[in-house]
């Protein structure tokens, strides 16, 4: 086999392994193009047009149509009332304890996630009412205090912010 040859067959057999999710006859679709320990990069569609290809800081291997609520990285289509076509939720743990949480909005022509944000400990996200609210944990500015008796403090968002 000619060294473009096998090539060509490690290329068909890394984006044959990509976690694919990609339906064309979709508003909007996912598939991860590749992925590692610290890094993975995600093409989202706008049906048959290519939105964009995103990089994340974290593994995304592991988020496909069956992943468990205890799986270390999640991509949701999330759909408040704010974006009735939908926004893409992604959660994946970052370094040794931090997660991470970045959105995509498919209708913004960038490939960079209109929201991001890393919880030295955690993130969550959860949509009530039609609005999706965002939690994550971070140190407190005043450190171990009465007020903050265990160095960190939670920060609830809601996304987009009300106008």
């Amino acid at each position: 086999m000619t060294r473009y040859g096998i090539l060509l067959a490690l290329v068909i057999g890394v984006c044959g392994s990509a976690i694919a999710h990609h339906d064309s006859g979709a508003a909007w679709s996912w598939h991860v193009v590749s992925g590692g320990l610290d890094e993975s990069r995600v093409a989202i569609y706008r049906q048959r047009e290519l939105v964009g290809i995103f990089n994340f800081s974290c593994d995304l291997t592991d988020a496909g149509e069956d992943q468990l609520p205890e799986t270390d990285a999640q991509l949701n289509l999330v759909q408040p009332a704010s974006h009735p076509d939908g926004l893409l939720v992604i959660t994946c743990n970052l370094g040794a304890h931090s997660q991470h949480i970045a959105i995509v909005d498919p209708a913004k022509k960038t490939n960079q996630p209109v929201f991001a944000k890393t919880g030295s400990y955690f993130v969550k996200w959860e949509l009530e009412d039609g609005e999706l609210w965002i939690s994550y944990d971070h140190p407190c500015n005043t450190g171990l205090s009465v007020e903050c008796p265990d160095g960190f403090e939670t920060v609830f968002v809601q996304y987009p912010e009300p106008q």
